[in-house]
């Protein structure tokens, strides 16, 4: 029996199942989260659009946000008035839930970590400008941050579907998703919102 071990190698098989058995978990997780992605995009224009106030759908992102997290980061943020457009309250909050999280991994080894957080108007359109103290967007990728699948995360912590939905649901809402590297640093990502029409 012991020379039958050795022959098929059983020892090592069995010194290895339990990474071999993490990694088929990790991988079922990612291929479920890229499908739960996928019903989310597929889905994305199902909701009744009513007047929304972005100030109250940016307190709920930052606040769970925040909740999952080990370390809290710095958000520098006023909400101010409201700043009423016309969408669904729902999806909305997954994009600034998306933008932040990204902002947030973006400064996790900063030994001061910051997003700064700002909506005004113009132009009949809201603009939130959520900008981060991280390293920035390598300018080869800026060309490639909406596409669908596309990631700079290391393998296993994104699917690549973040940003390419949040640019789908700001499009569905009339509105402009753009990202560029701020002036002082770090990555600054601009959403551009129709304003709800005056009752």
């Amino acid at each position: 029996l012991q020379a039958m071990r050795q022959k098929l190698r059983i020892e090592h098989l069995l010194a290895d199942l339990p990474s071999l058995i993490e990694g088929t978990l990790e991988g079922a997780q990612r291929t479920a989260d890229i499908v739960h992605g996928l019903k989310r995009f597929s889905a994305m224009d199902s909701e009744e659009r009513k007047p929304v106030d972005l100030s109250a759908v940016i307190e709920r992102a930052i606040h769970w946000v925040q909740k999952g997290r080990t370390f809290p980061v710095d958000v520098e943020w006023q909400a101010g008035e409201p700043h009423t457009v016309m969408g669904s309250a729902g999806q909305l909050q997954q994009v600034m839930m998306n933008l932040l999280q990204n902002g947030f991994d973006a400064v996790g080894l900063n030994e001061a970590p910051r997003i700064w957080l700002t909506v005004d108007e113009a132009g009949g359109m809201a603009r939130v400008v959520l900008r981060d103290n991280g390293p920035g967007i390598a300018p080869e990728h800026l060309l490639r941050i909406f596409d669908p699948f596309f990631t700079t995360k290391p393998v296993g912590k994104g699917t690549g579907l973040g940003l390419s939905i949040s640019y789908g649901i700001v499009e569905q809402h009339g509105g402009r998703l753009s990202a560029r590297n701020a002036a002082g640093g770090g990555a600054e990502f601009v959403l551009e919102l129709p304003l709800a029409p005056q009752a």
